[in-house]
């Protein structure tokens, strides 16, 4: 039986890495002080739906010292992130230690409102840096029901050309996903293994690469698929 998507076993995974000796990093911190401990994992959570689901996965992190990032769709059409309680929860990951960035998808943008990809990148990372207080530096290509890759815009204009730090997928300022054990959650109860940027067919729980003592591991978590007792139906 695969493991559960509940919140006591994210805790156990989380648990089990600081057991194990492995040290946590935000994106942005991965590039600014390209660590080289023995064991080292990279945290981070697309926000694709359900904003709430957030805090929860969130609270366990901090209570255990680690910070992750969590990235943010500012033209979502699931969800609003400037409405009250959205804007209130990114805030509080933010004072909670965590790193919070933009969930870009900047062709679909183009393809329904005709706004220029780089223009719409660069105002929703300066609202975002002025509604938190803190500095954005980094952004993930999300991947919609679209016929378009917004990854595809990001292989023409790298980051650094838009003023940040990094995108989640590049090779050369963060470089983790072709350098890494790369672990997602992503098709909803099974998981998916890329060893150094390919596919492998190994399904197995986070924790089990955690036991492997893989590193470096980048791990992508979606809140929406968790939950605390039982699963919810996920609205799309």
């Amino acid at each position: 039986m695969p493991c559960p998507l509940r919140h006591d076993h994210f805790r156990e995974i989380l648990e089990q890495a600081l057991a194990s000796g492995y040290r946590f990093y935000t994106c942005a911190q991965y590039v600014a002080r390209r660590p080289d401990e023995e064991l080292v994992a990279v945290l981070r959570h697309d926000i694709d739906i359900l904003p709430e689901r957030a805090p929860a996965m969130a609270s366990i992190e901090a209570e255990l010292g680690i910070s992750a990032t969590y990235f943010f769709r500012l033209h979502a059409n699931e969800y609003n992130a400037l409405s009250h309680e959205n804007l209130a929860i990114m805030r509080d990951l933010v004072d909670q230690g965590h790193e919070v960035g933009l969930h870009a998808e900047p062709l679909d943008l183009r393809a329904s409102c005709g706004v220029e990809p780089a223009t719409g990148i660069q105002v929703a990372v300066e609202t975002l840096r002025g509604l938190l207080g803190v500095p954005v530096v980094g952004v993930a290509s999300h991947n919609d029901i679209t016929p378009d890759n917004n990854l595809d815009f990001f292989r023409e204009h790298p980051a650094e050309q838009l003023g940040l730090a990094y995108e989640a997928y590049d090779e050369h300022a963060l470089n983790l996903f072709p350098t890494s054990w790369y672990i997602t959650d992503g098709y909803f109860w099974r998981w998916r293994a890329f060893d150094h940027g390919r596919l492998t067919d190994n399904e197995d729980c986070l924790c089990k690469h955690v036991a492997a003592a893989r590193t470096p591991l980048y791990c992508l978590v979606h809140p929406h698929l968790w939950y605390a007792q039982h699963a919810h139906r996920v609205r799309y």
